[in-house]
């Protein structure tokens, strides 16, 4: 081999050495993750008043969340990282209430009543509202199996759900001294009283499976009522708290 070829060589292998150490810094500063789970919670009162008596069933609704995170690592164990999710939040909520200020429709032969007072009796809440989200955190990364993380989210409605019974039970029309009306069954729907704005705080821990794979857990607090001041459909105010579970895949 001539000097020419063995020079041509040796420059090929020190651009491709040269390539690889800044691809290597690259991986090491920035890395990028694609989360999946499932939201498990409820849009809550903290705490919870006295109205609710007793909470008789609670089911999840089908909630999943996906996001694309990006990190980007400050030293050896700091980073941080931002992410845009697209996630719903839900469950069913059934309990016993006693002078609950809401706002409910009876229809009884084709006719329609509204009726504005507090409740008395058993009522059931589905909700499931889609969120834009948007969570920015600082990681932990004590270089072993486990990454925490730490941080808020700014999150915005795009398809709302808040309905839900009353039954077996009256209404004080107006207010708690008002009219006593019995209610057998009467229905609401307070989607369009939501808040299109949320925000909150952020926290969670992952799990390495193994180089890329990790599973995870993630809890939610809002810290902005769902609905305005102005809204008189309930009468205290109420939180989206939920728990992420799922995993996550380092892409690159």
């Amino acid at each position: 081999m001539n000097m020419r070829a063995t020079s041509i060589l040796l420059l090929l292998f020190a651009a491709h050495f040269a390539e690889a150490q800044d691809t290597t810094v690259a991986h090491r500063k920035f890395e990028q993750y694609v989360h999946v789970g499932m939201n498990l919670g409820a849009l809550a009162p903290v705490p919870l008043p006295n109205n609710i008596r007793r909470i008789d069933g609670w089911a999840p609704q089908f909630s999943p969340a996906i996001a694309y995170e990006m990190t980007y690592r400050i030293n050896e164990k700091w980073l941080v990282g931002a992410a845009a999710k697209l996630e719903y939040k839900g469950m069913t909520v059934k309990d016993s209430v006693a002078y609950l200020h809401t706002i409910i429709t009876v229809v009884d032969n084709g006719q329609v009543t509204n009726f504005e007072g507090d409740f008395t009796g058993t009522n059931e809440t589905k909700a499931n509202n889609g969120y834009v989200t948007f969570p920015i955190n600082a990681v932990f990364d004590p270089g072993r199996s486990w990454r925490f993380k730490l941080g808020f989210y700014l999150s915005f409605l795009f398809d709302p759900k808040f309905e839900g019974t009353v039954s077996n039970g009256y209404i004080r029309n107006g207010n708690s001294l008002g009219e006593k009306v019995q209610i057998s069954e009467a229905s609401f729907d307070f989607k369009n009283q939501l808040r299109t704005f949320d925000a909150g705080l952020q926290g969670g821990a992952a799990y390495r499976l193994n180089r890329n794979f990790a599973i995870e857990g993630n809890l939610n607090w809002g810290l902005r009522p769902a609905f305005p001041p102005s809204f008189t459909g309930i009468g205290f105010d109420m939180y989206n708290i939920f728990f992420t579970l799922g995993a996550s895949y380092r892409i690159r």
